[in-house]
């Protein structure tokens, strides 16, 4: 079982390395389409841009750098539902301009890209690659999560089992408990300082901001988080400072609360049906810090083993296979909504990290059946050896659940298998028209990397065209790159394609079909390709 856990361990270090060094995070919003197009030219200064999402949205901050190279912020966004729609100054010159966009999607997660437009010509020097997102602040933001929740699931569940399962008033000696309840308050603000930075997508020193603490507390669902789970290290506290009674009603809000705060925000949240995900989100979280919460004052306690130890273990037996039962049932239902299919479990990160949770959770099973079939008959005799050999078990098992509370962490850096396979569905395929002529232009697949481009369904005047030839350009002027030809073989009866291309970056490309009508006449059809990051 040590072997099992060293294993698990060496897992979901590696998985961690692997997520905190990926790009920009994923999220269920996905940029649609906007308005100008990214790497458009026009003769006149446009009055605004207008960004359209998947699904709605709320505008973190969004900030424009002029030709010259100095960087204005934009404060008059209008939002109205899945658009957004940005003011511009009325004083742009001519030249390329750089938008930078941060919004947060219906989970609470930030997400961000940009685009860039030319007024009159495009500038001679090319725009910079939108930079990702500062590897100090997404390890501050993880560690920072982490403490809270080892606080809330050590200090609360520790709080919760002393008064609600062993029914006891707390000891002296569980003052590990209580101190990382005040812990926990200390670091929440640094959580919600941390949050700030990653919705606006600013450094460390921005911490200095006003603007950086209230888009950690207010701009995503994860401030209203924060507020509560320290709501419940408040409650947690209070009931360890009164008497029994008083505690029971306190150690209670204090776990439903806990409860409160998990269901309130992150993928899992907000996952459909909500009926379905938000009470089992709530009811996992809750069984699991009443569980391993309870690891360490069960391991206190039998440091000098007494009539207290022996009953609150005994009152723990008891209880215990019924909060599993809820744990496995509710996780269950969630990695069912959040996978989607069995193979995603190794072939996305977020499938990663999963198995690297039931790893360590697989050992915490192994570690709690032995210790209630091998060793808690003996404790429960008076053996001493057993009581001993409890309580390295029980400190072995701590072990576990921090390990398995720092895995679950890196699912805030990871987009669930769900979203990846719903947000490129509706741009994999768009109609061009232009001179009496259209065509279904088509892209597969819509991510970076290897793609084929696809043209069928030419229609010109209304009837079906043969034409003579068919070429294809991608490009992307705002960085740069491209345009790359390449000539579209006829596969079948109206339908043209034309694979070798390879795309390095993802957000708009452009697609240029050139439709050789006759021998006298060709037209160019022009649209947009919105291509997503390349997923494993």
């Amino acid at each position: 079982m040590n072997h099992l856990a060293k294993w698990a361990a060496m897992i979901c270090i590696a998985v961690f390395l692997s997520v905190l060094n990926t790009g920009a995070a994923f999220a269920h919003a996905s940029l649609i389409e906007s308005d100008p197009a990214d790497g458009a030219v026009s003769d006149a200064a446009p009055k605004s841009i207008t960004l359209r999402f998947s699904e709605p949205v709320r505008p973190l901050v969004a900030r424009l750098i002029h030709p010259g190279g100095h960087t204005e912020v934009l404060k008059d966004i209008d939002e109205k539902g899945d658009t957004i729609v940005l003011t511009l100054p009325d004083t742009l010159e001519n030249g390329t301009h750089i938008l930078s966009w941060r919004v947060t999607s219906s989970d609470g997660h930030p997400i961000g890209g940009g685009l860039v437009f030319s007024i009159g010509a495009p500038s001679a020097i090319a725009p910079p690659v939108e930079a990702q997102t500062d590897l100090v602040v997404r390890s501050g933001l993880w560690t920072a999560r982490l403490v809270l929740m080892l606080v809330l699931v050590f200090g609360v569940g520790g709080t919760a089992f002393s008064i609600l399962v062993a029914g006891q008033t707390i000891a002296r000696e569980e003052w590990p408990v209580g101190g990382l309840l005040l812990t926990g308050l200390l670091a929440t603000p640094l959580l919600i300082g941390f949050q700030g930075l990653d919705a606006l997508d600013e450094p460390v020193p921005a911490l200095l901001g006003w603007d950086t603490w209230s888009a950690g507390l207010f701009a995503t669902s994860f401030g209203r988080a924060a507020v509560l789970g320290a709501t419940a290290l408040i409650l947690a506290y209070a009931a360890r400072q009164t008497g029994l009674r008083t505690g029971v009603v306190l150690a209670s809000l204090a776990l439903l609360t806990v409860g409160l705060a998990v269901a309130s925000a992150g993928h899992a949240a907000t996952a459909s049906p909500t009926l379905l995900t938000q009470p089992a989100l709530f009811l996992h979280a809750v069984t699991a810090t009443l569980w391993i919460g309870a690891l360490l004052p069960l391991a206190i306690l039998f440091k000098q083993p007494s009539f207290g130890a022996v009953l609150a273990l005994k009152r723990f037996s008891a209880v215990i296979p019924l909060i599993v039962g809820v744990l496995i049932l509710s996780g269950l239902a969630l990695a069912v909504v959040q996978l989607r299919t069995v193979t995603a479990l190794w072939t996305t990160d977020y499938g990663l990290v999963l198995l690297a949770k039931l790893a360590l959770v697989s050992a915490l099973l192994l570690l709690a059946a032995f210790n209630r079939y091998r060793l808690t008959k003996p404790v429960l005799a008076g053996s001493k050896t057993a009581a001993r050999q409890l309580q390295r078990s029980i400190l072995a098992e701590v072990v576990l659940g921090s390990l398995i509370i720092a895995v679950l962490g890196l699912w805030r850096f990871t987009p669930p298998p769900r979203t990846l396979a719903a947000a490129p569905a509706a741009l994999q395929a768009i109609t061009a028209r232009k001179d009496g002529l259209s065509a279904v232009l088509s892209i597969h697949p819509p991510f970076t990397g290897p793609v084929t481009v696809e043209v069928r369904d030419l229609i010109l005047d209304g009837k079906p065209l043969e034409p003579l030839s068919v070429s294809i350009d991608l490009d992307k002027p705002s960085y740069g790159i491209g345009p790359f030809t390449r000539p579209a073989q006829k596969t079948s009866a109206q339908r043209y394609s034309a694979d070798g291309f390879v795309l390095p970056l993802d957000g708009f490309w452009v697609v240029r079909v050139t439709v050789l009508v006759s021998e006298f006449r060709s037209v160019t059809l022009t649209d947009v390709f919105d291509v997503a990051k390349a997923t494993r």
